[in-house]
C-alpha cells in the first residue's frame, strides 16, 4: 500500500473545540419561534386491556392545542416494526407503551394536561420470568459441529456452569429530543437524533403522506448505542406538528427515556466444556435462554448472532448450541452495542479460565494454544475470512502486564485480595445492510464536497469520512466539506450500528473519491502532455512522477475536465452482497456476519473479601483493527467501548419490579464514573484485512464485548472462586465467598 497522507493519522477534528466548550448543536438544541412542547403519555397499568381513554378534561385545559390518541393517525399505527404501536390502541404490554400525545404551550401545561388523560384499564395476566420459557418462544436456532459426544468422551477435563447477565440500559448521555414542524412547501420538518434518517420513510406511512413530504434531519447525537434506532419520536412530533400547524419539541426526561427506551437482552447461559489434558478443546455445548421483552423485535437474529460467536475466538472441532428467545411483559430488547456477544464472551471466557485451573495451565497459555485461525470454522461452520492476530496480540499484552501488575497479583494488605483476569473475544461487523451510497462534487476552485446519509453518533462518522474522502482525491483535509444525514439531499448508508459505517460509509466515500481522481489525473494529463497512469496527486496538486515541477493544481485539472465533458461529480457505491457458507440456508438468517474483528483485554482488580468491595487498577484493551483510519479515534473507541463493558460487568443492571423499570434514574442506576476509570493501556494491529476502506475493520463495538469477562475473572482470580453472574455487586462477591466458607 503507498503511503498515505492522512488515513492513518491523528487529524484534528473540526467540531473538536464546540464539542469541549458546549457549543455543539445537539437535537433539543434547535428552538424555533411559536413552538409548543408535546408530552408523551405511557402505560400505567400493565399488561391491560385499553377500555376507553378520555381526554376531555386535558383538551379543556387552558394553553392545550391538542391531544391524539390511536384514533387520530391518518396512516398506518406502526413504528420500525409492523406489530410495535405508534400508539396502543387496544392493550399494553410493558410500561413503555405510548398511549395518548399532547401538544400545549408550556411544558407545564402539557404535563398538567397529561395527568387529566384517564384511561380505563381492564388488567391482564403477565409474565416477568424468562429463563423457565414461560412466554412465547420466538426462535429456537440450533448449531452442530462435528460430532458432539464424541468430543467429550475424548476429553480429559469437562467443566460445567450456568452464567447469568443482566438487562441494562444505553446510558446516552443525551435522552431523546428534537422537534418537528411543516414548513412553506408543506414538507414535513423532523430534526431528532437518530441512528438511521431512513425512518423517514416510515414516519411517512404513520402520516399518511408520501416519503418525499417528510424530511429527516439528524444532527450530532450524544450517544446512541442501539438506543436511538426506531422512528418513535419522529413519528410523535410529526403527529403533532400536522395536527397543531405550529413546531413542536419533545424531550424526554431521563426517567422518561429509561422508560421507553429498549434494553440489552438479558441471558441465562449454560455451559459444557470439554478439554483434553495436552491442553486442547474437544468439545463445547451452548444452551442460551434470552428475555426479549415485550415485543419480538430483532431478538431471533441478535441470538442466532450470539450463538454464532459463543465458542469464543478458538478452534473447536466439535461444538453444538442451542439459542432461544421468549415473550415476556419486560422492557422490551433491541440491538445494543456488542449485540449479544457481551453476554456470551462473559460465560465462555470464565468457563477457559476454570478448564484451564483444573487442567493446572497457565490460563493465558491454555487460550493461546486454541486461538482459531483464518480458514478454520466457527460454531456455525462458518470459516474465518481474514488473518487472526491473537497471537501477536496476546505477546503485546503479556509484556505490558508483566511490567505493570504481574509482580502485585494476589498480594495485597489486609482482606484486599488482587487478580489479572483476561478475556479473548471474537465480534462482527457490518450487518445489517452490506449496501450504501455517498455523493462526491469538486467544485470550481478544487475544494471538495461530500454528502453522506450516516448518522454522526459522536464517534467522528463526519471526519472519519472526510480523511478517506481527502485520501481518495488527494486534497488538502480543509478543503473537505462534508454534509451528513438529511434525507432530502444525502444518499442513503443504512443504519449507524453494527460498526458498519466505515465500511459502508466510508468504503462508498472512498469509491467516489477515486473515480474523481481519475477524471482529474485525465484532465490533468491534458494539459501536462503526460498519460494519466504517470502522474501523482498530493494536497491538491497534480504532478508527473520523475518530473515534479510539471504539476498543475486540481482547480486547473476540474476546469480541463469540463472542457472535456467529463462530470466533476461522482456517487460511490457498495454492495459487498451475501456472505454464504456451508449449512448458511439452514437459519433463513445471515447466521454470522461478514468478517469478525479479534481482540484481547485484561484487567487487574482488587477485591476486599470483607465487603465484596472491588477497585480495578489496571486495563489492557487489544484488537486487530485492520487499518487506523483516525488512530486516536480507535483508542477512544477502545477506552469508551472498555469502559461500557466494566459498567455491565460491575455497576449495571436494570431492575424491575413485575415489569416496572424501578432503577430509573443514575443514582440508582449506577454507570462508572471517572473515579472508577483504571490506569489504561490500548493496543491494536493492523492486517490490513478488513472489509472497510484501505483495509478497516469496525471497531465501535468488539471493545465493549470483552470487558465484562475481562473483570469476571480477574475478580474470581482475587477471590479464588467462579463469579457466574454480572453485574457483580459487593453481594454478589459476599455471596460467593458465603459459600466456600470464607466470610
Amino acid at each position: 500500500m503507498p503511503e498515505l497522507t492522512y488515513v492513518g493519522h491523528s487529524q484534528p477534528k473540526e467540531d473538536a473545540i464546540a464539542k469541549a466548550v458546549g457549543d455543539t448543536v445537539f437535537g433539543d438544541d434547535l428552538h424555533l419561534p411559536g413552538e409548543l412542547i408535546g408530552k408523551v403519555i405511557r402505560a400505567g397499568r400493565i399488561p391491560a386491556r385499553i377500555n376507553k381513554i378520555d381526554v376531555s378534561k386535558a383538551l379543556a385545559l387552558p394553553g392545550v392545542h391538542c391531544v391524539l390518541t390511536a384514533e387520530d393517525i391518518p396512516g398506518e399505527n406502526a413504528g420500525r416494526y409492523p406489530y410495535y404501536p405508534v400508539l396502543s390502541a387496544e392493550t399494553v404490554h410493558f410500561t413503555g407503551d405510548a398511549v395518548a400525545l399532547v401538544a400545549a404551550e408550556t411544558r407545564e401545561v402539557a404535563e398538567a394536561a397529561a395527568r387529566l388523560v384517564k384511561i380505563d384499564y381492564e388488567p391482564l395476566p403477565g409474565l416477568y420470568e424468562f429463563r423457565n420459557l414461560e412466554g412465547e418462544t420466538l426462535c429456537d436456532w440450533k448449531t452442530e459441529k462435528g460430532d458432539i459426544e464424541a468430543g467429550f468422551r475424548k476429553a480429559d477435563i469437562v467443566v460445567e456452569n450456568v452464567y447469568f447477565a443482566a438487562s441494562v440500559d444505553h446510558g446516552f448521555i443525551e435522552t431523546e429530543g428534537g422537534v418537528g414542524w411543516v414548513d412553506e412547501h408543506g414538507i414535513v420538518n423532523i430534526r431528532v437524533p437518530t441512528q438511521m434518517i431512513e425512518n423517514y420513510q416510515g414516519v411517512a406511512k404513520v402520516l399518511g403522506l408520501p416519503a418525499s413530504r417528510v424530511r429527516y434531519d439528524c444532527p450530532m447525537l450524544g450517544g446512541a448505542f442501539g438506543g436511538k434506532e426506531h422512528p418513535l419520536l419522529g413519528a410523535y412530533l410529526g403527529l403533532l406538528a400536522v395536527k397543531t400547524g405550529r413546531p413542536v419539541r419533545i424531550a424526554y426526561s431521563r426517567e422518561e427515556s429509561m422508560a421507553q427506551c429498549s434494553k440489552k437482552h438479558p441471558f441465562v447461559m449454560r455451559y459444557k466444556t470439554g478439554a483434553t489434558k495436552d491442553g486442547r478443546l474437544s468439545a463445547v455445548e451452548v444452551d442460551i435462554i434470552a428475555d426479549a421483552g415485550a415485543y419480538p423485535t430483532n431478538s431471533k437474529g441478535l441470538v442466532l448472532g450470539a450463538l454464532c460467536v459463543s465458542g469464543g475466538p478458538y478452534e473447536i472441532p466439535n461444538a453444538g448450541g442451542r439459542a432461544r428467545a421468549v415473550l415476556t411483559n419486560n422492557p422490551f430488547t433491541e440491538s445494543m452495542r456488542g449485540v449479544g456477544a457481551n453476554q456470551v464472551c462473559f460465560a465462555y471466557e470464565s468457563q477457559m479460565d476454570e478448564v484451564a485451573k483444573q487442567l493446572r495451565m497457565d490460563p493465558l497459555a491454555f487460550r493461546r494454544r486454541n486461538f482459531i485461525n483464518k480458514n478454520q470454522t466457527l460454531m456455525q461452520n462458518q470459516p474465518v475470512s481474514s488473518r487472526v492476530m491473537l497471537p501477536e496480540l496476546t505477546h503485546k499484552i503479556e509484556e505490558s502486564i508483566t511490567r505493570k501488575a504481574g509482580s502485585a497479583s494476589g498480594v495485597s494488605p489486609g482482606p484486599w485480595r488482587r487478580g489479572v483476569g483476561y478475556a479473548a473475544n471474537i465480534a462482527g461487523y457490518g450487518r445489517p445492510r452490506n449496501e450504501g451510497e455517498a455523493y462526491m462534487s469538486i467544485e470550481g476552485d478544487g475544494s471538495v464536497n461530500l454528502r453522506c446519509g450516516a448518522c454522526d453518533l459522536g464517534s467522528a462518522q463526519t471526519h472519519t469520512n472526510r480523511q478517506i474522502a481527502a485520501e481518495a482525491v488527494g486534497v488538502p483535509l480543509k478543503r473537505v466539506t462534508v454534509t451528513m444525514s438529511d434525507s432530502h439531499v444525502t444518499p442513503m448508508v443504512g443504519i449507524t450500528a453494527g460498526s458498519r459505517q466505515t465500511m459502508i460509509s466510508g468504503g462508498a466515500t472512498l469509491s467516489s473519491g477515486q473515480e474523481l481522481r481519475s477524471r482529474l489525473l485525465r484532465g490533468a494529463a491534458e494539459l501536462l502532455e503526460a498519460a494519466p497512469e504517470d502522474l501523482g496527486i498530493r494536497e491538491g496538486n497534480i504532478y508527473v512522477r520523475g518530473a515534479e515541477e510539471r504539476s498543475v493544481d486540481i482547480a486547473r485539472a476540474a476546469a480541463q475536465c469540463k472542457a472535456m465533458d467529463l462530470a466533476l461529480h461522482a456517487t460511490g457505491k457498495v454492495q459487498l452482497g451475501d456472505h454464504d457458507f456451508e449449512g448458511h440456508e439452514k437459519y433463513g438468517d445471515p447466521g454470522g456476519w461478514m468478517d469478525y474483528v479479534f481482540g484481547l483485554h485484561a484487567a487487574e482488580a482488587e477485591v476486599n473479601t470483607e465487603t465484596g468491595e472491588i477497585r480495578l487498577l489496571n486495563y489492557w484493551a487489544s484488537h486487530d483493527i485492520g487499518q487506523a483510519i483516525h488512530p486516536q479515534h480507535v483508542e477512544g473507541q477502545f477506552e469508551g467501548g472498555a469502559m461500557m463493558g466494566i459498567g455491565h460487568g460491575l455497576t449495571e443492571e436494570i431492575q424491575t419490579d413485575r415489569g416496572r423499570i424501578v432503577s430509573n434514574e443514575y443514582h440508582s442506576y449506577l454507570i462508572p464514573t471517572a473515579a472508577e476509570t483504571p490506569d489504561w493501556e490500548s493496543v491494536f494491529t493492523e492486517s490490513g484485512e478488513g472489509l472497510g476502506p484501505y483495509g478497516a475493520k469496525g471497531i465501535g463495538e468488539p471493545p465493549c464485548t470483552a470487558a465484562a469477562a475481562a473483570v469476571a475473572c480477574a475478580v474470581s482470580q482475587a477471590i479464588g472462586a467462579r463469579i457466574t453472574r454480572i453485574p457483580i455487586t459487593p453481594d454478589h462477591v459476599l455471596e460467593v465467598l458465603g459459600k466456600l466458607g470464607r466470610n
